[in-house]
């Protein structure tokens, strides 16, 4: 499936950062969590599992709009969003033991 902007899923750095509480906005279990992630790191995630993306470098998370930390799309494809974020926050764990 190709990249459409009006259907694809937003993922902010927030949903992957350890040092986030639930109610801040991490979105999966602290195992599969990072510190400070990027959102190249979030972007290559979204490579290992063959999806299509684009980085937006500009964007503010919502509950923390101070912070112009930016977001990376993806194609919504086959898989829910609660499909995909636990296997991107894999991919950052096992990218971040590899640095």
């Amino acid at each position: 499936m190709a990249y459409d902007e009006d259907t694809a899923i937003v993922l902010w750095p927030e949903y992957f950062d350890i040092n986030r509480t639930r109610a801040e906005g991490r979105r999966v279990p602290k195992e599969l969590c990072v510190e400070k992630p990027s959102l190249d790191m979030i972007a290559k995630g979204a490579i290992v599992l063959d999806l299509d993306y684009e980085v937006y470098e500009d964007k503010c998370y919502p509950s923390d709009w101070i912070a112009k930390r930016g977001c990376v799309r993806v194609e919504k494809g086959k898989m829910k969003k609660s499909e995909i974020l636990p296997r991107i926050g894999a991919t950052l764990k096992d990218n971040q033991g590899a640095k």
